[in-house]
This record gives C-alpha cells, structure tokens and sequence, in this order.
C-alpha cells in the first residue's frame, strides 16, 4: 500500500514537473499562434478545425491578439492545414494573418513559428484537451505567452492526447539525459 501511494505521488509530480500551470491570460497578445490540425481526405474541414478557427475569430474580435499565425502542413493528406483554416477564417473576418506550412506537430508549430514571434508575447489557440501540452511546449521557446482553448472532450481526443503526453514525458527525458 505504501509503496503504490509512493509511486502515484512520483507520477504525480512527474506530471506536474512536465506539465506546469497554464499561465494567467494577459488582455492582449502581439501574436496568437493557431495550432494545426488535418483536414478530411476530401479537403472539407474536420470539426477541429472549425472549432480552432471560431476561437481565432472570437479571440480577434475581443481584441486579445494583434497577428495570427496559422501554423500547420499537409501531415495526414494533401491539404495544407494551415491554408484551409486560413480560407475559414478569411471568409468571416479580416484578421492580419502569416502562415507557417511546414510544421508537421505541435512542437515544429512552436519552433518554425518562432522566426515571426521572436521574443514578443503569443496567445496559444488550442483545444481544452491539447492545451496543457501545448503550453508545455510554447515554455521551450517563449518566455511570455498565454493560452486560450475551446471545450473539447470527445473521448477519441482525450485518448490521442493521453498517449502524446506519455510520448512528450519520454521524450523530455530521453533529451535530459543527452539520448534524443
């Protein structure tokens, strides 16, 4: 029994060391980073998308960020995340926008989108499910930046995000300790 508690505390703390507090949300952002997600085979927009873009939009209009960058490639098929999302957004508002189109996960979103941001604060648009790792990530390369999500609790997501957060831990790891 001790030895279990012990061992849910060290992964507790684990976790917590990996994945710190999501920082408090100032009022305003110079940039807001839009993380990619596929689109259908056919080209139509999943539902994650949409839901990405509508958070952009609202996040716009609220007057919480200054540029969007729309970061993503064509990592499931051959539409371009970041172009199809862009056109959703562009049909509703005029938002001043830069796409990234070659980041193929959430960390090459953070590290190609780096060279527009520099050291100038960024606004995360992430789903609720990705929004921890994400912020965990954005910590490796911005020191000011803040994240607002949108609900999303469809068990397929929480079960894709449960494995990329082990897979982010080991990575972490294997980087401390020189072997990645």
């Amino acid at each position: 029994m001790i030895v279990s508690i012990c061992i849910l505390i060290l992964l507790v703390c684990i976790y917590i060391y990996f994945f710190p507090f999501i920082p408090k949300r100032k009022k305003h952002y110079t940039y807001a980073l839009l993380l990619g997600c596929p689109a259908h085979d056919d080209g139509s927009m999943s539902s994650s998308q949409i839901k990405r873009c509508n958070l952009a939009i609202d996040m716009y209009k609220k007057g919480l960020y200054g540029t969007l960058i729309i970061s993503g490639s064509n990592v499931k098929n051959e539409y371009v995340e970041a172009e199809v999302m862009n056109t959703y957004i562009r049909k509703r508002v005029e938002i001043p926008t830069i796409l990234e189109t070659h980041a193929r996960n959430t960390f090459e979103n953070f590290k190609l989108s780096k060279k527009y941001i520099q050291e100038q604060d960024v606004l995360i648009l992430a789903s609720q499910t990705h929004a921890k790792r994400a912020c965990a990530i954005a910590k490796q390369f911005f020191s000011d930046y803040g994240c607002a999500w949108f609900k999303d609790l469809k068990p397929k997501h929480i079960i894709r995000e449960i494995v990329s957060r082990i897979l982010y831990i080991k990575i972490e790891i294997l980087k401390k300790l020189g072997r990645y």
